[in-house]
């Protein structure tokens, strides 16, 4: 044998570069897909908090309202009346009292109060949407009249 001739390793030097050059790039979009997920859920986080931020500053507004209506129910049917007048709540004859917290863009906290001699119950706290929602029929795609009578 010839000690003098170069050895010919089995994994040349051009395989190891392609191998590190694909986990590089494997560990790359790794990294971006994290970065993204991770500003992804920093945008649900801060749409969650500024919705239950809006959603209580609505129910702290809504609780003012109904001590407020407690207090003028108090002092009589008279004062009971003008304070409802003053603030929006709809008062019915047979006891019943409802009003409306803006929520956010189309929402809002809607509640019902039924004021008995004892105090009073709530019949509704919630949130509903007050978004018109308009369907688009702009495509005629049958036309009725050429429908079979009946």
């Amino acid at each position: 044998m010839d000690n003098n001739r170069p050895h010919r390793t089995i994994i040349s030097t051009g395989t190891t570069s392609i191998v590190l050059i694909f986990v590089m790039l494997s560990l790359l979009t790794f990294a971006v897909l994290s970065l993204v997920s991770a500003q992804a859920n920093l945008r649900l986080s801060q749409k969650s908090a500024e919705r239950t931020t809006a959603y209580y500053a609505a129910e702290n507004q809504a609780n003012d309202l109904l001590t407020g209506l407690l207090q003028a129910r108090e002092e009589g049917p008279e004062a009971l009346a003008d304070w409802a007048a003053a603030q929006d709540v709809t008062l019915t004859e047979d006891g019943r009292a409802s009003y409306q917290v803006p929520l956010g863009e189309d929402q809002v906290l809607a509640v019902e109060i039924a004021l008995d001699e004892d105090g009073y119950r709530i019949g509704r706290w919630q949130a509903v949407s007050d978004y018109d929602w308009n369907a688009d029929d702009s495509l005629h795609l049958l036309d009725p009249s050429s429908l079979p009578a009946d």
